[in-house]
C-alpha cells in the first residue's frame, strides 16, 4: 500500500516538473529547456562518468548542490560554475555526499537533459527537483547556464513563519 503511494507522489513530482519546465522559461527567446530523464539520474547514481563532457558543479566542493555535464563541444559563457575534476573517486564522493544530504531533508535528486531552444543536447543536469534551472545560448557554440539560487534551509511553521531547519542526528 505504500509503495502504490509513493510511487503516485513521484509520478506526481514529475508531471509538476514537465509542466514547470515547459512554461515561461521556455517561451523566453534564446533559452533552452530542462527534460527530466531517469536514465541520466541512473548514470549519476552508478557514478558513470561521460568522457565527452565537461562537468561543473555549483555549490561546495564535497557537497554540491548540482552537478552539470557539459558537452565538449559547448563552452560555458559565465563564471558561475566551478569545473569539476575528472578524478572519478572525487566524482563518486561528490554524488554520494549529494545523495545523502537530500536524504537527511527527504528530498530526492533528479536527472535532466539539458536542451537548445533549437532541441539539441547540450549536456545533461542532477539535482533536486526544487531547484531553479535556466540555460541560454549564446554565440559560437557559447552557453549561459546559471546557477540555482542558494535557498537556505528553513521551514514555515502553521502560521508562515520561516525559521532554520533543524538538522537530525544519525
Amino acid at each position: 500500500m505504500r509503495m502504490i503511494t509513493l510511487k503516485k507522489l513521484l509520478l506526481y513530482k514529475m508531471m509538476l516538473l514537465l509542466v514547470a519546465t515547459s512554461g515561461c522559461v521556455t517561451m523566453s527567446r534564446g533559452y533552452g529547456k530542462f527534460v527530466a530523464d531517469e536514465s541520466v539520474a541512473q548514470r549519476f547514481q552508478k557514478y558513470q562518468i561521460d568522457p565527452d563532457m565537461n562537468y561543473y558543479y555549483s555549490g561546495s566542493e564535497l557537497y554540491p548542490n548540482v552537478i552539470m555535464g557539459l558537452k565538449k563541444e559547448y563552452s560555458l559563457d559565465n563564471n558561475l560554475w566551478r569545473p569539476l575534476k575528472s578524478d572519478p573517486e572525487l566524482f563518486k564522493t561528490n554524488i554520494y555526499n549529494m545523495v545523502y544530504t537530500a536524504s537527511n531533508y527527504s528530498r530526492q535528486l533528479y536527472g535532466f537533459v539539458m536542451k537548445s531552444p533549437a532541441g539539441r543536447t547540450l549536456g545533461v543536469w542532477f539535482s533536486p527537483l526544487d531547484v531553479q534551472m535556466r540555460v541560454k545560448m549564446g554565440k559560437n557554440n557559447k552557453v549561459v547556464v546559471f546557477t540555482p539560487d542558494q535557498q537556505p534551509d528553513v521551514n514555515e511553521d502553521d502560521f508562515g513563519e520561516r525559521r532554520p531547519r533543524l538538522m537530525r542526528l544519525r
